[in-house]
């Protein structure tokens, strides 16, 4: 079995935080949002190893992985698809893998979702998988998405060979409010806190979780 890398990007401005830090360092309940990525995916059984991949842009978080010993990789910081680039070019000269790939700002994405994504993936055949949220489960909480395509929201999750060329692609739609919470305005930030914050939030949160999975 090829081995699964996980890929953590981190190597955006994150402008529209508005904050003076970087995001990935955005701090929940007194953790930085990464090391919650970075903790669901080293409990998921099928993950080998992760990478984090950052950027001049956050050289905090970059000193933040070194620290607590994570490989890492120093893209040019260009945009997400040309330091997408960037990554598969590196691992397609180490080898065949298959990649793992997950935006630093979803924090929420547990163990097991990663475990089933993967599993699905691998029950495929195909070279690449996109994992998308119907936009239903946005506007059913009331979050804003970035962007959305035909009824759907890019996850930030992505599955891809060690290739550096187009890969044939397949979508799985997921109606997981996990999929849905990543960190990208001021707004997004209020709702996960507020989420997470006592156990009022969490009640609703629940609520809320379970009605979009039924």
């Amino acid at each position: 079995m090829d081995r699964i890398e996980a890929v953590v990007m981190a190597g955006g401005k994150g402008t529209r935080l508005k904050k003076e830090y970087e995001k990935p360092l955005t701090q929940i309940k007194g953790t930085p949002i990464i090391d919650y990525v970075l903790k669901n995916l080293e409990g998921a059984w099928n993950i080998q190893g992760i990478t984090v991949a950052t950027s001049p842009h956050t050289p905090r978080t970059e000193k933040h992985i070194k620290k607590r010993e994570y490989d890492y990789i120093r893209t040019s910081g260009q945009g997400y698809i040309h330091d997408l680039g960037e990554i598969l070019s590196y691992f397609e000269e180490k080898g065949d893998y298959i990649l793992f790939i997950i935006n630093a700002d979803l924090p929420l994405v547990g163990p097991s979702l990663i475990d089933k994504i993967i599993e699905y993936y691998m029950g495929l055949g195909v070279e690449a998988l996109a994992v998308f949220v119907p936009l239903k489960v946005y506007k059913d909480h009331g979050i804003v998405p970035s962007s959305s395509w035909d009824g759907m929201v890019p996850s930030g999750v992505n599955i891809l060979r060690s290739k550096n060329k187009i890969q044939k692609q397949e979508i799985l739609k997921i109606p997981r409010l996990e999929l849905a919470i990543n960190i990208n305005t001021p707004r997004d930030l209020i709702f996960l806190k507020r989420m997470l914050g006592d156990d009022i939030g969490r009640e609703k949160f629940n609520k809320r979780r379970r009605e979009v999975l039924e």
